[in-house]
């Protein structure tokens, strides 16, 4: 029977990767990931497609007929493509893992159970299936809805004279990376029924591996055609690395109420 992992030397950010290879190395998790690499693949290559088309052809009414307007077309195109690649993949990604929740939180039971040999048959309930369904997907689209509600808050760092560029790049690269963390850490937390204060302090007290692990996420969103194996990946890696800190955090988060 195999234990709980060890402290792991494998930085945070490159979760994410090993993730992926304890996919690749458990062939009874395929089953699980298949449905989560679908959805990811229908919702972000339809919605880029949509933004995509719909943002140059609204590009291409503005612009005028001179070979300097041309030329200047195909750069305000690249750079918001660019732009794109970051913002709006995250985003999407979210929306899909809000679709995807059920399979996600089996991809993450069933890598727990892997991990620590605890296999547990409960019986098959069709009224929990969609009680767990709803949850999840209430869950994820909280969190799509908080994320949208700072980058609209953030959006003021804009009118910083010289300086509002980088400084709402940096708030940004940040958030993102702080929501990836929560999503991907959240479902063997939400297992073991961690309230929303719960969850912060877990993601507190590990400040730095949990925003490493979501830089990591926010990279391999970040990268086309990659981004399309990113959510069970991540949800694996989050679940593994979980299982690593979850002895420490749960002593931190249990002192937060008094106990001893």
């Amino acid at each position: 029977m195999a234990g709980l992992p060890g402290r792991s030397s494998l930085p945070a950010p490159l979760y994410v990767i090993r993730g992926a290879r304890f996919l690749l190395d458990h062939r009874v998790l395929w089953k699980y990931a298949i449905a989560p690499m679908a959805i990811s693949t229908v919702v972000l290559g339809l919605s880029y497609y949509l933004l995509y088309h719909s943002f140059t052809a609204l590009i291409h009414g503005i612009m005028g007929d001179g070979w300097y307007w041309q030329v200047l077309y195909y750069l305000v195109v690249i750079v918001a493509a660019l732009l794109l690649l970051v913002v709006f993949f995250f985003i999407f990604t979210l929306l899909a893992s809000a679709v995807a929740a059920p399979f996600n939180d089996l991809i993450s039971e069933k890598t727990e159970q892997l991990v620590t040999g605890n296999f547990s048959e409960t019986p098959f309930s069709f009224l929990q299936l969609l009680k767990d369904s709803a949850r999840g997907i209430v869950h994820s689209l909280r969190i799509l809805g908080i994320y949208l509600a700072l980058l609209v808050v953030a959006l003021v760092l804009l009118l910083i004279p010289g300086f509002g560029g980088p400084l709402f790049t940096a708030a940004t690269v940040l958030l993102s990376s702080y929501m990836l963390a929560y999503e991907y850490l959240g479902y063997p937390m939400d297992r073991r029924r961690f309230s929303f204060r719960e969850k912060r302090a877990f993601l507190r007290s590990r400040f730095k591996a949990s925003m490493g692990f979501g830089l990591g996420n926010l990279a391999a969103i970040s990268i086309p055609v990659i981004n399309l194996m990113v959510i069970p990946a991540a949800v694996v890696g989050g679940t593994l690395l979980f299982l690593e800190l979850e002895p420490p955090v749960q002593r931190s988060v249990e002192s937060e109420h008094g106990k001893p």
